[in-house]
């Protein structure tokens, strides 16, 4: 089920064409925040940009070098509707060392992959991307509760008329991201979050 909007109430969502169809700002009803499935984060945002087509909504932010920043340094509070101590970027994908186990070097500490190259299908069972997981772990090696999904798009999703070098060059360079806390869940949270924490797994 491949939905964009969710109350903070109760089960019921919001299709992803009402984000499409009009921007989100102050239009967003009360209780509901902002959650995309990897399938529309990787198709309505990343291959938006790599396309250099509009996006849905700002609130997917654009930086350059993501990956080597800290969660603290990152301002997850300016993401006015998702979900508490969780954001969404587009951003270059970040050089990574493979020699014990791939990791991604920070201000601090390092995101060291937890799981790779999972496939990302949208309803129609077609692989659109590919996620690679990983956790954010202190200088000392310790691991905290950080998680980093970093969502790359498949080349063929996108157009053969579109699919140009240029195009082709910016499919490897760009990625989309969803960092977040993964809190404690209270039984009443586990049973609400059963459904919008599949691309967790």
């Amino acid at each position: 089920m491949s939905k964009v909007l969710a109350s903070s109430s109760s089960n019921e969502h919001v299709d992803a064409k009402v984000v499409a169809d009009k921007e989100i700002g102050d239009n967003l009803p009360p209780g509901y925040y902002f959650l995309p499935s990897p399938s529309q984060l990787i198709q309505q945002y990343l291959v938006q940009k790599i396309l250099g087509l509009p996006i849905a909504s700002d609130i997917v932010k654009i930086m350059d070098s993501v990956e080597h920043l800290d969660p603290d340094q990152l301002k997850l509070d300016e993401f006015k509707y998702s979900r508490d101590n969780e954001g969404y970027y587009i951003t270059k994908k970040a050089e990574r060392k493979t020699d014990v186990e791939t990791s991604i070097k920070t201000t601090t500490g390092h995101w060291k992959e937890s799981k790779s190259n999972s496939h990302i299908c949208n309803e129609g069972s077609q692989i659109v991307g590919y996620k690679n997981t990983f956790t954010f772990c202190q200088a000392d090696g310790t691991e905290t509760a950080w998680r980093l999904n970093e969502y790359a798009a498949s080349p063929d999703i996108v157009p053969i008329d579109a699919l140009t070098d240029t195009v082709r060059a910016k499919i490897e360079e760009y990625v989309a991201c969803k960092i977040r806390f993964k809190k404690v869940k209270l039984p009443e949270e586990i049973i609400y979050d059963e459904e919008i924490e599949m691309d967790e797994r």
